[in-house]
């Protein structure tokens, strides 16, 4: 748990005052670091025992099956493959709010993208919003768990899906769901282990389906098209010859470098998770003063505490206040309606200036410490004192 320190002042601008704050910071244990160690000394780092370790860590209690792969956006293109078919005019539903992945994945897949309106106190997808953009040509919907949030209308949205016969996708890149028991709502769920993800391997990520026909396929189309991974041909001396499958494919797959550090990462998480949680809420007890000006985004229970985002009704100028004093920020996301290949095919509610302009990430990691985050907090308050003036 974050250590509790004394408030510091930050005016005066001593040297410890002005350290920059950096917006994420990944934490690797001693356990992930005799993991990673243990596969380099192994002299096998490509896809092998790491990878189908960290597929069985993801199906153990949820069932279904996995195939570990180079990025989250890999496992969202990889998705939209599986769901696709043999079909070429299909569409895809993304919510607007999101990492242009979850919709850049689709759109490489033979998809056109449809850009759907959000609820505006979570910013997530819901059934209502998801519907306005259905078509006969629909076959998936995209839900984002949105700043380690579980979607709250995941459940209207599997109805939604299975009324109009078109697949569920849940992209996980912001939450873990290991925390919960039972097969997954989503046909489809696809994880990231990016490096300022809940399970930090500089990269790579997870696709995890409910339906047991797709998997075969889905490690085919992983694996350039393959029908036998590298380990399996080189058991012998003399290596059996490749086998290609019609669907060809790309190289999508992990490696065990990065399924190491993120096993070892899972090793920790509950830990790490509880820890996160702890720091928002302390910046939900810090923040409260500075409402309206500064009010956080709403937290469902089970939330991952990756991200601590807020709504500022200034966010421009708070952003160069706090950069001045060295202290990150970032946008997470402007809204997909404005992205340049996908606002002709928008709701036009999704790109209602209101949705993302007061949207702002602030710091918070694993390595941050009290005072650190009362520095952030302290100058949010001299910004908000200026405007009081």
């Amino acid at each position: 748990m974050p250590r509790r320190a004394a408030s510091v002042t930050v005016a005066g601008g001593g040297s410890a005052a002005f350290r920059p704050v950096p917006l994420f910071r990944p934490v690797f244990g001693s356990a992930v670091l005799g993991r990673v160690a243990a596969v380099l000394a192994s002299g096998w780092v490509g896809y092998g025992a790491q990878c189908e370790e960290l597929e069985q860590r993801f199906i153990a209690q949820r069932g279904g099956w996995a195939v570990a792969t180079s990025s989250c956006t890999a496992a969202l293109y990889l998705a939209g493959l599986l769901c696709r078919g043999a079909d070429d005019d299909v569409e895809a539903i993304v919510p607007a709010v999101t990492f242009v992945s979850s919709a850049a994945a689709f759109t490489h897949a033979g998809f056109r993208v449809r850009i759907a309106d959000v609820e505006r106190a979570t910013l997530t997808l819901t059934a209502e919003t998801a519907a306005r953009c259905l078509t006969p040509r629909t076959r998936v919907i995209v839900v984002v768990h949105l700043y380690g949030q579980r979607a709250p209308d995941l459940a209207g949205l599997r109805a939604l899906a299975d009324r109009h016969d078109v697949a569920l996708v849940e992209d996980c890149a912001h939450r873990i769901d290991l925390d919960e028991t039972g097969p997954r709502l989503g046909d489809l769920a696809c994880f990231s282990f990016n490096g300022v993800k809940e399970l930090p391997a500089g990269e790579g990520g997870l696709l995890c389906g409910r339906a047991a026909a797709l998997e075969a396929r889905a490690r085919v189309l992983s694996n350039v098209g393959l029908v036998s991974d590298t380990r399996a041909r080189v058991r012998t001396a003399l290596h059996r010859d490749y086998r290609f499958a019609t669907d060809g494919g790309l190289k999508l797959r992990a490696n065990d470098v990065a399924a190491a550090l993120a096993l070892g990462a899972l090793d920790d998480w509950p830990q790490a998770r509880a820890a996160r949680r702890a720091r928002c809420d302390r910046y939900d007890a810090l923040l409260a003063p500075f409402a309206p000006e500064v009010t956080p985004l709403p937290r469902a229970p089970g939330h991952s505490g990756l991200m601590y985002v807020i709504r500022a009704r200034r966010r421009a100028d708070l952003r160069r206040h706090l950069a001045a004093r060295r202290i990150a920020t970032a946008i997470h996301y402007p809204s997909l309606a404005g992205h340049p290949r996908y606002a002709a095919d928008a709701d036009a509610r999704a790109g209602d200036a209101a949705l993302d302009a007061p949207v702002l990430t602030l710091p918070t990691s694993l390595t941050m410490m009290d005072e650190v985050q009362e520095r952030v907090v302290a100058a949010i308050a001299t910004a908000h004192a200026r405007r009081q003036r």
